[in-house]
């Protein structure tokens, strides 16, 4: 049952106890679960509650009752038992049991019972080198899996799913019984008892392949003993320092005792890692005789041990330098705090627990930085060249609470006061301590900027209960400083005692006095340099384009007369491609690029370029050229390509457009335009032709005709003008 169905029903979880409320009757009937089970029930005088388990041959059922005045029997088998307070038996062939608690008056009982299998334990000790077999012990292998400090107690705590696994049983008939666990080195055992039917002491031997020795530790019963409701259960520890075996003597004074408890082995554990826990809202170190957590100091913190439970052994050890430095073993009583205080130059830390049965350490951080994460230096810089950056910043505007850390011997707080204006500006600074100023003093200097000197400086002491402060300074950084008046009449402890800090409020006052000149910066010689530096950059970027335009008509010129040395530029694509040294694409590619190359040559070693032409026609200010090219070199399927030229000899032409007629059928339709002139239908638009201008287009025909005839219109001298290449051209020769 989880807490808190447990909480609501009763409000109480103890241990492994499952614990029921039951309304009384004449006659209720319970059925008991195996394990230990705690059961609260209203009864009316001269009423009966009955709890039945069914049992297996070799289980055991103890059963004790709290109450005022009633009796509980318990029979097996048709026989019976009965008591005031506890009961027992052993079954050997198995069967039904039942237990009968009557109340004489009308009262709430509480009764408790456990059933379980009853060990099978020797009655005398194995020696160390004997083989013996172990009995019931159940493992916790994480620290907090079988431990919860939240319940208020520390004592071993488990489900009830899992309760048989922890039961051991017993039945002393006038012999010792002892019972055996295995041990790790660092392994804990912890012993707790459910119940008795008598009084019983414990020994606890510890043995190794060759030798054995008697715990100093015992516990002892001098009473039947039931597990209490409103108290921790009793709980023994033993730790073993090698790996072996516990041998556990169970004795009586008394003839025949029936016993139960719960056997716990706690592993040792590892060391535990705080190093990424935020230690300011807390965290607990639970364990079993030792542990080690490590975690991550942070400067001007100190740490807070505290322990709600029995005394605790413990030290806080800090890393300086690479170096461990050990501290000092306190002895730590419950709910008693201890502080540590890092020495300086500590960058971690580690928590050691040890000699302790079981513990809970809660850990907490403190900071008592006075500012921005710093802590006041006790003096100021001596000169200008030494960095001020561990002085924190006071705020000239808001209010700063601080202290003097009296723990750590802090006797004075030094603050830098950064001060912004114009140059030759004065500023009146004024600070006011609020808080138990008594023994304290303020000083504040005026340092010079540029020398570093004290230009003026001043003291002041409380007047009545208030310490005040001002002084007039330049722009600039300057310090004011608060401290003891007589630090060793105050200070009177040893370093790191945990002593009470004197806590103070700034409240700051700032007035402008006179705001300066207003700055004007001559650029500097480096500035100057810079500045001419980056305007011929600047002009060397502004050429480039022009540079690569040069460049590029330099490789077109070149390119063009490259191909008036070829000569028949188209031939030599078709002979490359019947050859396969070359593809269409590429081929495709190096034409649209010989295009504007061959433009930039004259007229008549550009047509040589080109080759051949299937038509020419030359007239007044006017020369055409067409030029047919290899139909695997056209982009759109099934299109015909054609290269045509044209000259402008004389005048000025608008409007130009180059028209491709079909002189019979439909008409052709241009799907592609090199270079990227804009085109619709048959014609495509070269708009203004200067004289001397000449351009070559690559133009792809769609269409069913066999033949072009191809014209130039427009405007030339503002007159409309055509001119028509007189014979057609056509697209397979005859």
């Amino acid at each position: 049952m989880n807490r808190s169905r447990a909480v609501a029903m009763l409000g109480i979880l103890l241990m492994s106890m499952w614990c029921v409320t039951v309304p009384g009757s004449a006659q209720s009937v319970n059925t008991l679960e195996r394990g230990p089970t705690a059961v609260v029930v209203d009864l009316l005088a001269g009423e009966t509650v009955v709890a039945s388990v069914d049992l297996e041959a070799g289980d055991g059922v103890l059963v004790g009752v709290e109450c005022e005045d009633c009796t509980v029997a318990l029979t097996h088998n048709g026989e019976s038992s009965e008591s005031s307070h506890v009961l027992s038996l052993v079954s050997e062939s198995g069967g039904h049991a039942e237990v009968h608690i009557n109340a004489t008056v009308s009262e709430t009982v509480r009764y408790f019972v456990v059933v379980g299998s009853v060990d099978d334990h020797p009655t005398l000790r194995p020696a160390p080198s004997a083989t013996a077999t172990p009995h019931t012990a159940g493992r916790c292998d994480a620290n907090r899996s079988c431990v919860d400090p939240e319940r208020g107690m520390l004592n071993g705590v488990v489900s009830q799913e899992l309760a048989p696994a922890f039961l051991a049983m017993g039945a002393l008939d006038g012999q010792d019984e002892f019972h055996i666990v295995e041990a790790l080195q660092g392994d804990t055992l912890e012993w707790q008892w459910l119940m008795t039917t008598g009084p019983v002491d414990v020994e606890v031997y510890f043995q190794d392949s060759t030798a054995e020795r008697l715990d100093e530790q015992r516990m002892s019963l001098t009473a039947a003993h039931v597990l209490p409701a409103d108290t921790p259960p009793v709980s023994g520890y033993w730790t073993a320092d090698a790996d072996g075996r516990w041998v556990v003597r169970i004795a009586s004074p008394d003839a025949q005792v029936g016993w139960a408890a719960h056997v716990f082995r706690h592993a040792a554990q590892d060391p535990i890692d705080l190093t990424d826990r935020n230690l300011t809202v807390g965290s607990t170190v639970t364990g079993h005789d030792t542990a080690t957590a490590f975690f991550d100091w942070t400067p001007n913190t100190k740490l807070t041990a505290t322990h709600r439970f029995q005394n605790t052994h413990l030290r806080f050890d800090q890393l300086m330098n690479g170096v461990w430095v050990t501290g000092t073993t306190v002895n730590l009583s419950s709910g008693v705090v201890h502080a540590v205080y890092p020495y300086p130059g500590v960058t971690a830390g580690r928590l050691v627990v040890n000699g302790t049965a079981v513990f809970a350490v809660e850990l907490l951080a403190w900071s008592y930085a006075d500012l921005d994460g710093l802590e006041a230096p006790a003096y100021r810089p001596s000169t200008l060249d030494e960095s001020n950056a561990s002085w924190p910043v006071l705020n000239l505007t808001s209010t700063t609470r601080a202290s003097l850390t009296l723990a750590v011997h802090d006797a004075a707080d030094t603050y830098r006061l950064v001060v912004d204006g114009w140059e030759d500006s004065i500023h009146f600074l004024e600070f006011t301590l609020d808080g138990d100023v008594t023994g304290l003093e303020a000083q504040i200097w005026d340092i010079d900027q540029t020398t570093g000197e004290v230009l003026g400086t001043e003291i002041t002491r409380p007047i009545t209960d208030q310490l005040r402060i001002g002084l007039q300074v330049g722009r600039g950084t300057h310090y004011v400083q608060f401290r003891l008046q007589d630090a060793n009449a105050t200070i009177t402890h040893l370093w790191g005692d945990d002593v009470d800090p004197l806590v103070y409020t700034v409240v700051p006052g700032y007035e402008l006095m006179d705001e300066g000149e207003e700055p004007w910066f001559e650029p500097s010689d480096e500035a100057v340099r810079w500045g001419e530096i980056a305007r011929w950059f600047m002009g060397a970027l502004f050429l480039v384009p022009v540079a690569f335009v040069l460049v590029n008509l330099r490789r077109e010129r070149r390119f063009a007369e490259g191909l008036v040395e070829k000569r028949s530029r188209l031939t030599w694509y078709v002979e490359r491609l019947n050859a396969g040294e070359s593809t269409a694409k590429a081929s495709r590619k190096d034409l649209v690029r010989a295009l504007s190359a061959v433009a930039q040559l004259p007229w008549e070693e550009g047509r040589k370029a080109w080759g051949t032409p299937v038509q020419t026609h030359t007239t007044d200010g006017l020369e055409l050229g067409i030029w047919k090219v290899d139909p695997r070199l056209a982009k759109i399927e099934q299109a015909w390509p054609l290269v045509v030229g044209v000259h402008v000899t004389g005048g000025d032409w608008n409007i130009a457009a180059l028209r491709f007629d079909a002189p019979e059928g439909t008409g052709f339709e241009v799907v592609h335009v090199e270079p990227r002139f804009l085109y619709q239908g048959e014609e495509v638009f070269l708009d203004t032709l200067k004289e001397g201008h000449r351009v070559y287009v690559y133009v792809e025909l769609r269409g069913p005709a066999g033949a072009v005839d191809v014209e130039l219109n427009g405007r030339m001298e503002q007159v409309p003008f055509a001119s028509r290449v007189p014979r057609t051209v056509l697209k397979e020769e005859e």
